[in-house]
């Protein structure tokens, strides 16, 4: 499952070990565009890398523009590098598993990204050291109540699968406390009803979607000056329980032990993304970044590579345990009939839909 983090959501993703820069958007004596660079590196069975290359007009209104077509290509400190295959839409991938003899990931080596675009432009990141992973050690479930405004912005109460979580804090073979980052995953099955003439004769069939909760929230911890070694019945997240959850619903949490400069950069990025306004706005302020270029420095540079070890829970909701809520087919009738067709048509349509059962599915 491809999990590439949304970066777009002010700029990016993500944090480093070694020195930071420090770069100031929005600035007159800079020019008006600049690159974004940001990656990371997930070691694991598969593991996977994962980048983004775009330009940015900081001073304008146009939409960042995807670069295709780059070599970018992920270093370890020990002279192994691995190629990633671009997507053309200024996505970069590659998986990779941990004991590949020809790219092998270790605890405490280090691991850099380098960016060489067409037009003869190159792009580095920092080493980034990766770290043995604290552990997370369980998920805890609740419903319970919550104030929402209903279409007449009338607060109303709503039942709420509320999560919290368990994880220790200590990092293996350091005695300092980790810096965490989650980030929350959905799964729910959704049957079709087929209603549209073009569909009206098909079986229904079942869909398992699996994407991204609240994919625009950053779920970060500061373990620097806790006493405690261990986090207990953590308040993780929220969701109002609805039809996502009539016929099962899960929760999946990618538990990362990130570096201090990461997440220093993470808490940046909240900070801004708190004030502003929209995604694409000029941040008022600065934010640190641990991409270079060495061949133009003039070019303002933003983004982050990481890498980090996962650790994954999942913890399942049943129909019952939710109360047995609406199924999402079939939809109300329309005021005018519907022209296009719907997930009720074909649920491959909903976002993230697969037929195939996910291997850690059970009930």
């Amino acid at each position: 499952m491809n999990r590439l983090f949304p970066v777009i959501l002010l700029f990016a993703v993500t944090g480093l070990v070694a020195c930071v820069d420090e770069i100031t958007l929005g600035d007159p004596d800079v020019p008006d565009s600049g690159i974004l660079v940001q990656g990371r590196f997930i070691p694991g069975t598969p593991g996977m890398v994962e980048a983004e290359v775009l330009e940015l007009y900081a001073l304008s209104n146009n939409q960042p523009k995807a670069i295709g077509g780059a070599k970018v290509v992920l270093h370890d400190d020990q002279g192994h590098t691995l190629d990633l295959i671009s997507n053309f839409d200024g996505t970069y991938t590659r998986s990779v598993d941990r004991d590949d003899p020809l790219f092998p990931a270790a605890t405490g080596r280090q691991y850099r990204l380098i960016v060489s675009l067409p037009n003869g432009q190159v792009y580095e990141s920092a080493w980034e050291t990766l770290l043995a992973p604290a552990p997370a050690d369980s998920l805890h479930a609740e419903i319970v109540e919550r104030e929402y405004l209903n279409a007449d912005d009338i607060p109303v109460l709503r039942p709420t699968l509320s999560i919290s979580l368990d994880a220790g804090l200590t990092v293996p073979g350091s005695q300092d406390r980790a810096h965490l980052r989650w980030e929350i995953d959905q799964g729910f099955k959704l049957t079709d009803l087929p209603e549209l003439p073009a569909y009206i004769n098909n079986p229904p069939k079942t869909c398992y979607v699996v994407r991204k909760l609240l994919a625009e929230t950053l779920h970060i911890f500061d373990g620097a000056g806790i006493p405690a070694d261990h986090l207990y019945r953590y308040p993780l997240v929220e969701t109002a329980i609805d039809s996502r959850f009539s016929e099962g619903f899960y929760l999946l949490v990618y538990q990362q032990t990130i570096g201090a400069n990461a997440y220093g950069y993470f808490e940046e990025l909240n900070q801004l993304l708190d004030r502003k306004g929209t995604q694409f706005d000029p941040p008022a302020g600065s934010i640190r970044t641990n991409i270079s270029s060495p061949t133009h420095p003039e070019i303002p540079v933003y983004g982050f590579f990481y890498a980090a070890q996962e650790d994954t829970l999942r913890i399942y909701t049943s129909p019952d345990a939710a109360g047995n809520p609406d199924r999402y087919c079939p939809l109300p009738p329309p005021f005018n009939p519907r022209i296009h067709p719907t997930p009720c048509d074909d649920c491959l349509i909903e976002g993230g839909a697969q037929l195939d059962k996910p291997s850690w599915w059970t009930e």
